[in-house]
């Protein structure tokens, strides 16, 4: 789990253009659907419906209708325009696939908890590519005769956003693993990274938003660990995070140069660059508290977790944590904002921005 922006704002932000929505007219749709891969950056309730302890409780989802955790790890408000983000698979009904199996809205496929890599996760499964798989076999079958070639097309018009890592730098982290163990850990990544774009290419994906991993250091929970976390970012864990990052950045750009991948395009939206920025410059991002958590417990509210009996605070916009990892819904909310239409100089997204990747 990592503290990143809340991405089905900018999710919403692609369904329905964020001028026309504005201007109070009739929505215009940049994209079909959107389908989320990745870990609790971007679950947005999948984790509910998994055997074992993987669901969440109050006070995650406070600020919902109702005060009912949803599967969202970050304080997320509901929002009108909110509501036609994409659902969490393992939460789809009949009634509730008619539209996805149209190849409209889209599913979201994220598990808090997972990585890139299977040994990252302890007891949580992966939504992986074979789900995705499956909605599109499905969505064939119900497209009442036109057969592969629409679902195709429908495919390569979507996005498909992948938001994970994070969770594989920790498990790294804590196991206390050596820096000449570090190339072969991000060769590793790399590798399963490629393979899993390759293989949503193969089953008709063309638009890909990739997330990279944020600063870890500048988390709560890994603040804690240091003597002056309370003052400055842990730099071991901000290295390891940004190597890879740097790292990921050379292999998708081969993929999509030596035509491995016909007809993809992609951008990088720097997850890292964002966060770094807000905890560098608070008052200009509108934040009060950029090292403490506003759930948990103990100092920054950091060394236990956020669970129905931690404290947590009521001015939860000034803050850029919501607990120990994951981001508050004004970081969510002011991240979307960078990455969906900054240029590619501020560093928040390349070589392209969200908002020409869709509009394309």
């Amino acid at each position: 789990m990592v503290p990143v922006l809340l991405l089905v704002c900018v999710i919403s932000g692609l369904l329905a253009s964020p001028a026309t929505a504005a201007a109070g007219g009739e929505e215009v749709h940049l994209v079909p659907a959107v389908y989320v891969f990745g870990d609790s950056t971007v679950d947005v309730g999948n984790n509910q419906y998994l055997p074992g302890d993987a669901a969440l409780q109050l006070p995650y989802g406070i600020d919902f209708p109702h005060s009912r955790p949803t599967g969202r790890f970050s304080k997320r408000l509901q929002r009108r325009r909110l509501r036609r983000s994409p659902p969490a698979y393992l939460s789809l009904t009949p009634r509730t696939s008619r539209q996805i199996l149209r190849g409209l809205r889209g599913a979201n496929y994220a598990s808090g908890g997972s990585g890139i890599l299977d040994t990252t996760l302890i007891s949580i499964r992966v939504l992986t590519v074979e789900y995705f798989a499956d909605i599109k076999s499905k969505m064939a079958a119900s497209s009442g005769g036109q057969g592969s070639s629409s679902v195709d097309e429908l495919l390569s018009k979507s996005l498909l956003l992948i938001s994970d890592g994070g969770n594989d730098m920790f498990a790294f982290l804590t196991q206390n693993r050596s820096a000449s163990e570090v190339p072969s850990f991000y060769a590793d990544l790399l590798s399963n990274y490629t393979r899993h774009v390759r293989a949503l290419h193969s089953l008709g994906a063309r638009r890909f938003g990739i997330v990279d991993v944020p600063p870890l250091g500048c988390v709560p929970s890994v603040r804690v660990t240091s003597p002056d976390g309370a003052a400055r970012c842990v730099d071991g864990a901000n290295a390891l995070a940004r190597g890879f990052n740097d790292a990921l950045r050379a292999p998708l750009a081969n993929l999509t140069a030596s035509g491995a991948l016909p007809g993809a395009r992609y951008y990088v939206s720097s997850s890292y660059n964002v966060v770094s920025y807000f905890t560098a410059h608070p008052a200009a991002a509108g934040f009060r508290e950029v090292a403490g958590a506003c759930c948990g417990g103990g100092r920054l509210n950091a060394q236990t977790g956020c669970t129905p009996n931690a404290t947590y605070c009521s001015d939860r916009d000034e803050y850029l944590f919501w607990d120990g990892v994951h981001g508050t819904q004004a970081t969510s909310r002011k991240g979307a904002v960078a990455i969906f239409s900054a240029p590619p100089r501020m560093g928040f997204a390349a070589p392209i921005n969200f908002k020409r990747l869709v509009s394309s």
